[in-house]
């Protein structure tokens, strides 16, 4: 697959899967507080209830709002750098990128920026980003991370374009270097 990186790619969310990911939330949220309300369950096995009530409510609510308040693109990408919108406001320009690679995770597929040393403290990270920054780091994702989820993309394209844009990119600095 060839990409176009002369022009700006916009990615914006997927009313529909985001209905579809807050229907799912709400299926394993009541779920888990079924198991965290029954009678005769080892407190072990309660308190994972109560835990899972929260991590989903969590997640249904963090989709819910993306549902309600999405409005225009959520991923820019552009000759210059990367922008997601669920991550920091600014663009994020290739240069400030050593690598990307993917995290995955229960068939859950994660793309991971990682920066160059320093560059990641002076972006404007969203609230969110900031609070799961060290969660994703321990467990192995350690870098930005921007999933498809919810988008009018899926996760492969999603990659091979960023990919190539980058890749574009570094040629270009290369050529500048000469």
């Amino acid at each position: 697959m060839t990409t176009d990186t002369s022009r700006t790619l916009v990615v914006e969310s997927s009313p529909a899967k985001l209905v579809l990911l807050v229907g799912l939330g709400v299926l394993m949220t009541t779920a888990a507080l079924t198991v965290a309300l029954l009678a005769g369950i080892s407190p072990f096995h309660k308190a994972m209830g109560y835990f899972g009530t929260v991590f989903f409510g969590l997640c249904t609510g963090v989709f819910l709002w993306r549902l309600l308040t999405a409005r225009g693109p959520v991923i820019t990408i552009s000759p210059e750098g990367i922008r997601d919108t669920r991550i920091a406001a600014t663009l994020i320009p290739w240069t400030a990128i050593r690598g990307i690679s993917t995290w995955e995770y229960r068939r859950q597929k994660v793309m991971v920026l990682a920066m160059k040393p320093g560059i990641e403290d002076g972006l404007a990270l969203t609230r969110i980003a900031r609070w799961t920054r060290s969660a994703n780091r321990a467990l192995g994702a350690d870098g930005l991370c921007v999933t498809a989820s919810g988008l009018k993309i899926d996760y492969d394209t999603l990659l091979q374009t960023t990919l190539g844009y980058a890749r574009q990119a570094a040629t270009a600095t290369r050529r500048q270097g000469k």
